[in-house]
């Protein structure tokens, strides 16, 4: 990590970035295994690890107490001019010792990673935003399914709703059938008026807080492509905090292709130069329809996505949360077919990328002010 201190937005608490407790000892220990060295010349050499500053009493002193437990020993090395350098080794003892500080540094990993996975699981806006802005994908080994949604039948197919899977069926179609509407209650019949003046209202998306997360499977594990910044609106009907569908909401959304990052250079480069992102600078999804699918906040919807300049119908199934009347919240995932939208499968650097993605969305909206 970078920087001694990082500050809450809008407050004045601050907390200070410091490598983790005596791991300076390892450190060095790991440093010298890969080649003997100076103690001066251990100074930038640690601050390669990134795990906070770290200045040069800091590191002589460590060395000391290492060469006191035998850890590693010293050779004098005679310069052409001036004072003889002190050369330090590691020795058979401290190779054994790295091995178990190793040990206890993967078991640390794995503490983080749970601590990752539950601020993950809380599904919050700002969990979401620190999974892209992390690139948490391959640090927490994302789980996949083998079969894509899309890659069965070479189209785009919905996500089944669960409850329809357990019954047996396939859902298609469970979302917008007839009778969906059958298990919302209807105590709000008062507030539509035949003569339209409970009409939709336009929500705006808020950029900041609207997230898109491409999840892909290769030969050498899970890759996380995310970007903040999803424009677009929404029109839909709320009632108290109830997403209304006998008018069907219809929005538009919309992601510049060349913001999306996974924290490698070399893949973001390669991906983007795949998917021709200056050609097609954006992704748009037109949604047609939505119905409610079953009781609580769920709902299928209907439209057409554009990607790569290949536009497809798409459906599936989202959660809506109407925060109150002026604000909603849309989350869902679906698997996409990237061969649908007339991209091979690409194979970068010797390794292969699926054709089958998994795309993930979280979108928050504003009602827009009328003027």
């Amino acid at each position: 990590m970078e920087g001694s201190t990082a500050a809450a937005a809008g407050t004045t608490s601050r907390f200070g970035l410091a490598p983790p407790r005596r791991f300076i000892l390892p450190a060095i220990l790991l440093l010298l295994s890969e080649r003997p060295g100076y103690g001066y010349g251990l100074v930038p050499r640690l601050d390669e690890l990134r795990f906070g500053h770290v200045d040069r009493p800091a590191v002589y002193r460590a060395l000391a107490q290492l060469e006191r437990d035998e850890l590693v020993w010293v050779s004098s090395q005679s310069p052409t001019a001036g004072q003889s350098r002190r050369v330090y080794q590691v020795t058979p003892l401290g190779e054994k010792v790295l091995r178990v500080w190793m040990g206890v540094i993967k078991q640390e990993h794995d503490y983080l990673g749970q601590v990752l996975r539950r601020y993950q699981s809380t599904g919050t806006t700002d969990a979401v935003l620190a999974e892209v802005e992390g690139g948490w994908a391959a640090a927490l080994g994302v789980g996949w399914s083998p079969v894509s949604s899309t890659s069965a039948n070479r189209r785009m197919t919905s996500l089944r709703d669960p409850a329809a899977r357990d019954a047996g069926g396939d859902g298609a179609g469970s979302s917008f059938e007839p009778g969906g509407m059958s298990a919302v209650p209807r105590d709000w019949s008062d507030r539509i008026d035949t003569d339209g003046t409970e009409s939709p209202k336009r929500f705006r998306l808020v950029p900041e807080r609207s997230v898109v997360l491409i999840e892909v499977r290769s030969t050498v594990g899970p890759l996380s492509f995310g970007a903040i910044g999803l424009t677009g609106s929404v029109e839909a009907t709320v009632i108290d905090g109830v997403l209304r569908t006998e008018v069907a909401p219809t929005g538009r959304l919309e992601i510049a292709i060349a913001e999306l990052r996974s924290g490698n250079n070399l893949y973001d480069a390669e991906l983007l130069r795949r998917i021709d992102a200056r050609r097609f600078p954006t992704a748009k999804v037109e949604l047609r329809e939505c119905a409610a699918s079953g009781p609580g906040t769920r709902y299928g919807l209907k439209g057409e996505l554009t990607f790569h300049g290949v536009t497809r119908p798409a459906e599936g199934t989202v959660d809506v949360h109407a925060v109150s009347d002026e604000r909603l919240v849309v989350t869902g995932e679906q698997v996409f077919d990237i061969r649908d939208f007339s991209i091979p499968s690409p194979t970068v650097l010797m390794f292969r990328i699926y054709p089958d993605v998994r795309v993930r969305l979280h979108a928050e909206a504003e009602l827009e002010e009328t003027r």
